[in-house]
């Protein structure tokens, strides 16, 4: 009779029976069988059951491609919550070694970490602390995101990239992180209303250089839209455009603005929030070192002279519904504003939060040099059309002649832009929640109540302002207000701010 093969493999009455012979050979066709099922007992998932690991070696690969574009050193960057960079560099070799001794898993990680006290507790002026519930006892690792990451074109052997702040023990995300806060606000959006937002920004800078006599002094006595800068200076704007370009940041429009030296860059509008915020602080570094290549400074400090026209960083608005491709939700021509009944909602839930938003957006004693009557950025709070001396301006289509988005001119480059989108976006999906109700437009008949004249005005208003003091967290929030009003009592004049603004520059 045929048998068929069992290769080995005999199921267990067999085996107890073949276990008790005394039969030498048979004891040995027992182990050989025993060992030859342990070897065949393996699983391996079914195709249908595997899921490949993507990101599998794109740390590697990042490293590689870095190394062969000459490459030396990477930058782990934040932005702390006064707008200014922390960052610590590691040198690619340093990475690479990592790697390939096994020493970590995931060598670009979580490289480096900072003290806790530096994201909130640190003055601009120094690093003196001034934050009450911070202190240097703890440390957060920084986490990158590797869609930020860009070669500096200014200096060419480094490279940056954007990170999140976490908690050195759990990993979680810090409740003092900027960056963190505006992704987490952006997924409320989507989640809670069904909307996502798109942001545009408009960048001012003054360019400065030394006469003859060795004093900094703007570079022409142009005024808006002349091309006396665009011609004088088009070396530099050259420059600048091909270094933004190589950055991957999409830059619409460059114009002269209305004081000497100034210049305009305008960023195209952006549906990815978080990356347009990355842009923003990558453009101005870019400006400043491209500056410095031609011999000049570049100044984004909000006010240089009170006899001429201050840098803002105006941020335009508008939303879409969650999923839809690039139809913008903001508009209603059948309303008689124009507006839809959410983009109303928004407007006046950004209005109901100016008073208090200001401390976020125009956050230094010297940002409030820029606000008043005839500065063409608003001092009264209320909205209006096309109107560039209203802190809310609704913006009208040049093609379509509809309302295409809604513009904040309260808003400068002392201001830590992922801390202002994410406050700013929180108080419009507040409106949009409750459908507020849009109050008239501003106009000369009705009495528009006075915004804030001062820092520490604001910064009162903050405290009393549940919904952004909930949206910044008690930690954040203590720390902001403290070290803002420290810098609000500090007393300086106009000519010390643009000095120290020029030595830092």
């Amino acid at each position: 009779m045929n048998m068929a093969p069992n290769y080995g493999i005999t199921n267990n009455n067999e085996d107890e029976a073949l276990l008790s012979s005394t039969d030498e050979p048979v004891q040995k066709t027992v182990k050989f069988a025993a060992a030859t099922k342990q070897q065949l007992s393996i699983s391996i998932p079914q195709p249908s059951d595997y899921t490949r690991n993507f990101n599998q070696g794109s740390q590697a690969a990042i490293i590689r491609s870095l190394r062969a574009a000459g490459v030396k050193f990477i930058r782990f960057a934040t932005v702390d919550a006064y707008n200014t960079i922390r960052c610590k560099t590691v040198p690619l070799a340093q990475l690479s070694g990592q790697r390939r001794t096994n020493e970590v898993s995931s060598p670009l990680s979580n490289p480096v970490s900072i003290a806790e006290i530096c994201f909130a507790g640190l003055p601009t002026s120094a690093d003196v602390p001034a934050a009450p519930n911070l202190s240097s006892r703890n440390v957060l690792t920084l986490q990158p995101d590797f869609s930020s990451l860009r070669i500096l074109p200014y200096a060419s052997k480094t490279a940056m990239v954007m990170c999140t702040a976490h908690n050195q023990q759990t990993q979680e995300l810090s409740p003092l992180c900027s960056r963190g806060l505006l992704q987490r606000v952006l997924h409320s959006a989507k989640e809670d209303l069904g909307i996502e937002f798109s942001v545009g920004a408009e960048l001012e800078f003054m360019l400065y250089r030394e006469n003859k006599d060795g004093i900094m002094q703007p570079v022409d006595m142009s005024t808006f839209g002349n091309a006396t800068t665009l011609n004088e200076q088009e070396d530099f704007i050259s420059t600048l455009y091909d270094q933004l370009e190589r950055q991957d940041i999409p830059v619409e429009l460059i114009h002269s603005e209305s004081a000497p030296g100034q210049l305009e860059v305008v960023l195209s509008y952006s549906d990815d929030i978080l990356q347009l915020a990355d842009d923003i602080v990558y453009a101005r570094e870019t400006v400043t070192n491209v500056a410095k290549q031609h011999g000049m400074k570049a100044l984004f400090l909000p006010k240089t002279s009170m006899m001429a026209a201050g840098n803002g960083s105006h941020l335009h608005f508008s939303f879409r519904e969650a999923g839809s491709q690039h139809r913008n939700a903001f508009a209603d021509p059948s309303q008689p504003t124009g507006i839809s009944r959410k983009g109303e909602s928004f407007i006046e839930g950004l209005l109901d939060h100016l008073p208090s938003l200001l401390s976020l957006s125009i956050p230094t004693v010297n940002s409030f040099r820029r606000v008043g009557p005839g500065c063409w950025t608003g001092h009264k709070l209320g909205w209006s059309t096309e109107d560039k001396d209203s802190p809310v301006r609704v913006c009208i289509d040049l093609n379509t002649q509809q309302a295409s988005n809604v513009e904040l001119k309260l808003s400068d480059a002392a201001a830590n832009i992922y801390l202002e989108l994410a406050t700013i976006l929180a108080a419009g999906m507040e409106g949009i929640k409750n459908g507020k109700v849009l109050r008239p437009m501003m106009n000369d008949e009705n009495n528009a109540l006075p915004l804030p004249q001062s820092l520490q005005e604001s910064l009162d208003s903050l405290k009393k302002d549940e919904l952004l003091l909930s949206i910044l967290g008690d930690e954040l929030s203590t720390a902001y207000i403290a070290v803002r009003e420290f810098e609000a009592r500090t007393e300086t004049t106009l000519e010390e701010e643009v000095a120290a603004a020029l030595n830092r520059a």
